[in-house]
């Protein structure tokens, strides 16, 4: 029996399509009483994605490994893991005056030397980590989220930071006002909750390595509930002063605590150019 070469194509295109959604399916959700997905508890980044300390390779500084018994070879041995997925080498795309500044920025503050393919670059001291800012925030460490019908609120036990996202079209902030975590304005599509950001200063980095941007930097983050306790978190940055194109960072937050579990966070609180803590905490290296 012929098969209409319509059909066969028709056929085809059912099985790709069928094949696509089934890679994007998520399992279903819990809603809160007012339909939005429930996001609500403590999450933190996932084992074994990138981190933090590097947005663009993950390493830590040799000597904090060394401290917890790594040997040279293993240091070695580190494979990349970069957050970067849409930028030539899953590098920062500086402009130029800007992989300066960077360069200038890692070597001033002095640290342990890490060599690549790309560049070498210094280790930022550790007693510079106080001021976290958005989107470092987000993968940086333990958060809790609260939601309410009109507002998503995201705290942080490291240095008591916080969010706070209106769902709604609110009145933006003058142009000229810049805030530590800018101004955020979210939106759900879907399972998808979109989070825009504008109006940051130029006061954080994207690492400790002192990846830096500048006050014109703009954020668009999506975070795609996968199930109740998995998001694939994904952030598009926009800085037109200082790099060559927009580029995303992608990792995954894990829950740790629902809310019933009724976990606490701690206040904690940092201050940045403590040179003193190895008193206290011996051993801390300075």
């Amino acid at each position: 029996m012929r098969i209409p070469i319509a059909a066969v194509a028709i056929g085809m295109s059912l099985c790709f399509t069928t094949g696509a959604f089934a890679q994007q399916r998520t399992a279903p959700v819990a809603r809160t009483p007012d339909g939005q997905p429930d996001i609500q508890g403590f999450w933190t980044e996932a084992p074994g994605g990138p981190e933090a300390v590097n947005v663009e390779t993950a390493f830590q500084t040799a000597d904090s490994l060394r401290v917890t018994g790594w040997t040279d070879a293993q240091l070695a041995a580190r494979v990349p893991v970069s957050a970067i997925i849409d930028a030539p080498g899953r590098r920062i795309p500086y402009q130029l005056w800007a992989m300066k500044r960077h360069e200038e920025i890692v070597h001033r503050y002095g640290g342990d030397e890490i060599t690549d393919k790309v560049r070498t670059v210094r280790d930022v001291s550790s007693e510079l980590l106080c001021v976290i800012g958005t989107p470092r925030l987000m993968f940086f460490a333990d958060f809790q989220i609260v939601q309410t019908p009109g507002v998503i609120v995201m705290q942080w036990e490291r240095s008591s930071d916080f969010r706070i996202i209106p769902l709604s079209n609110t009145t933006p902030v003058p142009g000229a006002v810049k805030l530590h975590n800018g101004d955020s304005r979210g939106h759900w599509e879907g399972n998808t909750l979109v989070i825009e950001t504008s109006n940051l200063n130029d006061w954080s980095w994207f690492d400790s390595k002192g990846s830096f941007h500048t006050d014109g930097m703009t954020l668009v983050e999506r975070l795609t509930v996968m199930d109740a306790k998995t998001i694939d978190y994904k952030v598009t940055v926009t800085d037109p002063k200082a790099f060559t194109q927009p580029w995303t960072m992608n990792f995954t937050l894990k829950q740790r605590y629902a809310p019933s579990q009724h976990f606490e966070i701690f206040e904690t609180a940092c201050v940045s150019g403590e040179r003193a803590l190895d008193k206290p905490v011996p051993g801390v290296r300075r």
